[in-house]
């Protein structure tokens, strides 16, 4: 799953609807998978809330429960979005990098 979050957080970004329950929501699958502390999930689902838009949060979280980062999934994903979206993820991917101290 860590691949979901930096491969998609190298391509998306967003202002969500909801956006604390979907907060929450990624926090915690990011948790559960055990690549990443508590702090740095946190610091990525806030961050993905604030600098992506509903539908590619959205998104995240369909990927995340998937829990399948092979390249195939990745690529396949990747391949569906618009070069909008592209950009908006290589923002988001730039920021949690930078101020979520994920690796």
């Amino acid at each position: 799953m860590k691949k979901v979050f930096i491969a998609s957080a190298l391509a998306l970004a967003l202002t969500a609807c909801g956006g604390g329950n979907k907060e929450a929501e990624l926090a915690k699958l990011c948790i559960a998978d055990g690549d990443n502390t508590a702090e740095e999930c946190n610091c990525m689902a806030k961050s993905a809330v604030e600098k992506l838009d509903g539908e590619m949060v959205n998104l995240l979280l369909k990927a995340a429960k998937t829990g399948d980062d092979s390249d195939a999934a990745m690529n396949e994903m990747m391949g569906d979005l618009t070069s909008e979206q592209m950009g908006q993820f290589m923002a988001f991917g730039m920021e949690i990098a930078t101020t979520c101290s994920l690796n």
